[in-house]
């Protein structure tokens, strides 16, 4: 380049700077801010808040309420359920730092030479100076509002219950969904929305919760209405003692409620068999015999409740018959129990829950067994028991007792016939047979009569020996003559009625 286009370069350069300086001089002065050092240049912002053409303490005043309306913003936090609960930017630890940039800005355009000046005005006019101001956010106080007020909304589940009335209605209790608030997401959730946050006016955050179905919700319980299945025995004739054990054990299952899919133990249910709850002594069997033991007459429970679900045609997982027939139901019918390797079980396999009603009194054993009622009208269902082999007692077993007197004889147990035998479920629809099923096969021991006989022996007594009588002597004469006889001596009694 030569000398002479550097020579007019450099003019135009000159040229174009006096131009931009008197563009910067005219908006100066339409400002009011060129050559008054009293006000801030034209075109400075601090934190999106104008200052231009205030003094210091008017921009002061002005970013002091900016902060003031940023920190007192409205924060919601929602909860489910139309749960809220409301707080500010303040409380939640939004604070600045402090550094307001005023006194920066205000010696823009206020120090130098006029050229330095002019160049400090030509730069703000080219682009305007934005100062941006710098927030903390106390993360502790966050998490002590989240704990703190956040999570009383905190709710565990509820399960409705199953109430019995005596008028064989049910009534349901309302039951609730569970609610947890997720503290550790929630509180990030704030964080986020909080941090460099100078501009929305307000913030609804939604917190982080999980819900909890119950388990048992009223609208399940409320399938538990329809009577599906009953069954009643005597035990008019029982003992006392037996007659205690039937009501004990059925006061214990009266009232049990099987969930879908639960499992019922008749062991488990009415409880060990001890005096302490309230079980007695009374006949039972134990192997072949028929002996007194504590609980006796139970099996006559478990039995009933095993009928009372056949008809309600729940799942039977576990059931034994007796070792010998017993009188209350058919062969095949009974159910015993024994310790705790003879149960009887059963498995709710319905969608709704069962209620199971028992009572003992009058001499009478019922069970019935509520849920949902599905099986249609037109089908119905009996049991039949089927003898397949019968079994003869034998001889009578004969126990002879030396301490009885021989024409003693006694039957300390009766005889039992044995049997096999086996139970059939008939279905019928529109009262036609159309299924038939072996619900089980039951064995029962046949057992002689037992009978006590007396064998006392007797024992023989020797005749006693009989003396040979020896001659009488002749009695002595005496001269004496006998003393008289006194007159005896009254006694009190006639002494007394004497003197009356």
């Amino acid at each position: 380049m030569g000398i002479k286009n550097k020579i007019l370069a450099g003019i135009f350069i000159v040229g174009c700077l006096l131009i931009t300086g008197v563009a910067a001089v005219i908006k100066g002065v339409s400002a009011g801010a060129f050559g008054n050092d009293d006000v801030m240049y034209n075109g400075i912002e601090i934190d999106g808040v104008d200052v231009s053409g205030m003094t210091e303490e008017e921009a002061h005043q002005a970013i002091d309420k900016h902060i003031s309306d940023l920190l007192k913003r409205p924060i919601k936090i929602i909860i489910k359920n139309k749960k809220s609960v409301d707080t500010t930017f303040e409380e939640l630890g939004f604070a600045s730092e402090g550094d307001d940039h005023i006194s920066e800005a205000f010696q823009i355009g206020k120090t130098g030479n006029f050229i330095e000046r002019l160049f400090n005005m030509v730069s703000v006019s080219d682009d305007d100076i934005k100062y941006t101001l710098n927030y903390t956010l106390d993360k502790s106080a966050v998490e002590k509002f989240v704990k703190e007020k956040c999570t009383i909304f905190n709710v565990k589940a509820k399960n409705s219950k199953l109430i019995f009335k005596k008028n064989g209605k049910f009534k349901t209790t309302k039951s609730r969904i569970g609610l947890k608030l997720q503290v550790d997401e929630t509180i990030n959730k704030i964080i986020s929305a909080i941090e460099n946050n100078t501009k929305d006016t307000s913030v609804e955050i939604d917190a982080s919760v999980i819900t909890k179905e119950p388990k048992y919700p009223r609208k399940m319980l409320a399938k538990c209405k329809d009577l599906i299945g009953s069954y009643s025995t005597s035990y008019s004739s029982s003992t006392a003692s037996r007659a205690n054990n039937i009501q004990t054990a059925a006061g214990y299952i009266n009232g049990t409620i099987l969930y879908p899919g639960d499992v019922f133990s008749t062991v488990k249910v009415i409880k060990d068999r001890t005096e302490e709850n309230g079980y007695q002594s009374a006949p039972e069997y134990s192997s072949g015999k028929v002996v007194d033991g504590i609980g006796g007459g139970v099996c006559q429970v478990s039995t009933t409740l095993y009928n009372a679900v056949l008809n309600a045609e729940l799942k039977v997982t576990e059931r034994s018959p007796h070792s010998m027939v017993v009188a209350y139901v058919d062969v095949s019918r009974d159910a015993a129990i024994s310790g705790d390797y003879k149960d009887f079980k059963f498995k709710n396999n319905t969608q709704a829950p069962v209620y199971i009603w028992a009572d003992a009194s009058g001499g009478m054993l019922s069970f019935k067994i509520y849920g949902e009622e599905t099986r249609p009208k037109n089908r119905k269902i009996e049991f039949v028991s089927e003898i397949l082999e019968t079994i003869t007692p034998g001889a009578d077993i004969v126990t002879e007792d030396k301490s009885l007197p021989s024409y003693y004889r006694s039957v300390t147990q009766s005889a039992h016939t044995g049997y096999k035998a086996l139970l059939w479920k008939v279905v019928y629809i529109d009262d036609k047979e159309t299924e038939r099923k072996q619900v089980n096969t039951s064995t029962y021991n046949a057992e002689p009569q037992h009978v006590t006989i007396g064998n006392q022996t007797p024992v023989s007594t020797p005749a006693p020996e009989t003396p040979k009588p020896e001659a009488s002597k002749e009695p002595e004469e005496t001269e004496e003559e006998p003393e008289q006889t006194k007159k005896p001596k009254k006694s009190d009694d006639e002494f007394i009625e004497e003197n009356l």
